[in-house]
């Protein structure tokens, strides 16, 4: 798919009531096919290589509409942002809930923690590490992939395509050692630079080796990521969770994130 004609679809998305590209980027998709584009329906079809899955990017005014294209494949196909009102009827045709996923804001990071024991940021050549941690924890919630090497690198840099488009400065991944061992990461930037309310801390994964899990890294982390963002500026913080990860719910709302369920995403996934 050219770029020309990827910023014409998301040009032309301001004509449907759902859509599922709101916040995808070219250089997700690049590679992927589109099969149809039309005044009822656009619909491109590739392989998430973070997710391990094909998947379905939509735009349409009709779930009957969106399900009888999908419905011709026999892929198991993520679907993602699938509006509340369509959920059952998605379900009729045999698909199932792969995550929902909620936003969680810290309102005032000014209360957090003024000092932490000292961060250790991570570098490109412990990428690979990194990426491992993260895929170690694969399968543990709902909806979790971990990232790739390349992915971490990019992060760090300040290339990923959605920290990009967000605005985000001062990327960065926290990490946590036992015995020279990396056994936890957190991976941070701060976008919304110059709004009113002041800029917002985005933690954006946070991952722990399961054989070190429940021994308090993730919120050791946590806390590391807002004192971070907090020096350098950030007001708010801002995280997603999947509704039935309880035990992340739980530290999370113990430092001071609260839930906006109002706006869920549902991903759906054929069984």
């Amino acid at each position: 798919m050219k770029k020309d004609f990827f910023n014409n679809i998301k040009e032309q998305l301001k004509d449907y009531k759902y859509s599922s590209m709101k916040y995808t980027e070219y250089e997700e998709i690049s590679d992927y096919d589109v099969i149809y584009n039309n005044e009822q329906l656009i619909l491109i079809f590739g392989f998430n290589v973070e997710a391990e899955l094909y998947e379905f990017h939509w735009a349409t005014n009709s779930a009957s509409i969106l399900l009888k294209e999908v419905n011709k494949s026999n892929e198991k196909a993520l679907i993602t942002f699938i509006p509340t009102e369509w959920i059952e009827e998605f379900i009729k045709n045999t698909f199932h809930i792969y995550a929902i996923w909620n936003d969680y804001f810290h309102n005032d990071i000014s209360k957090s923690l003024d000092q932490v024991n000292s961060m250790e940021f991570l570098k490109e050549y412990d990428c690979k590490k990194a990426s491992e941690v993260t895929l170690s924890c694969r399968g543990q919630s709902r909806g979790f992939s971990g990232q790739t090497e390349e992915w971490m690198k990019q992060w760090i840099k300040g290339t990923e395509s959605n920290s990009v488009s967000s605005g985000g400065k001062d990327s960065a991944v926290l990490v946590h050692r036992e015995n020279d061992k990396i056994t936890g990461i957190i991976c941070v930037t701060i976008y919304s630079h110059g709004e009113s309310d002041g800029p917002i801390l985005w933690v954006r994964e946070i991952a722990v080796l399961p054989e070190y899990q429940r021994r308090g890294i993730a919120k050791t982390l946590l806390n590391q990521a807002l004192f971070y963002g907090k020096s350098k500026g950030a007001k708010r913080a801002f995280l997603m969770a999947d509704e039935c990860n309880k035990h992340a719910i739980k530290l999370y709302e113990s430092v001071g994130f609260i839930a906006n369920k109002g706006e869920a995403q549902n991903d759906m996934i054929r069984k």
